[in-house]
């Protein structure tokens, strides 16, 4: 008798526990990173250099490649060739994940800095979620 007691207020307490679900938002926000590499970083003024921003998703995730996604440019002290980027911009628009190259001028020496702003969804064959991250690059023309 003891024993079914025992495995009764076992199975009830197992039933009453919460539940624990994967939050897909922290598993989006965790399955791919933004990647300046290859961007120029010093240049002599007057010179010409690229920006690049890059959003890499890890295995078996994709951005997706028909939701919106848009990239907000801003320099101070540099001349940008474009400032709004999307999809068509990409240097691979059907890459899973998105890579972009932007020229850029150095007007003037100084300490100058390019900021971005993305916004695009992440995917994977459970949850597809919007995603908006900035990052700053900074550049220095001598």
């Amino acid at each position: 008798m003891l024993r079914i007691a025992a495995l009764a207020l076992a199975a009830v307490s197992a039933s009453a526990a919460p539940s624990v679900r994967a939050d897909p938002a922290d598993d989006a926000a965790r399955s791919y990173r933004i990647d300046t590499t290859g961007t120029t970083t010093e240049l002599r003024a007057g010179g010409t250099g690229t920006f690049v921003v890059a959003i890499v998703p890890a295995e078996k995730i994709h951005v997706h490649p028909d939701a919106p996604l848009r990239i907000v440019l801003d320099a101070r002290g540099l001349e940008l060739s474009k400032r709004t980027l999307g999809h068509k911009d990409a240097v691979d628009p059907k890459a899973d994940g998105p890579r972009f190259e932007v020229p850029f001028v150095a007007p003037a020496p100084g300490a100058h800095e390019i900021s971005a702003k993305l916004q695009f969804f992440v995917c994977s064959d459970q949850w597809c979620v919007k995603q908006a991250r900035d990052v700053k690059v900074a550049v220095t023309a001598k």
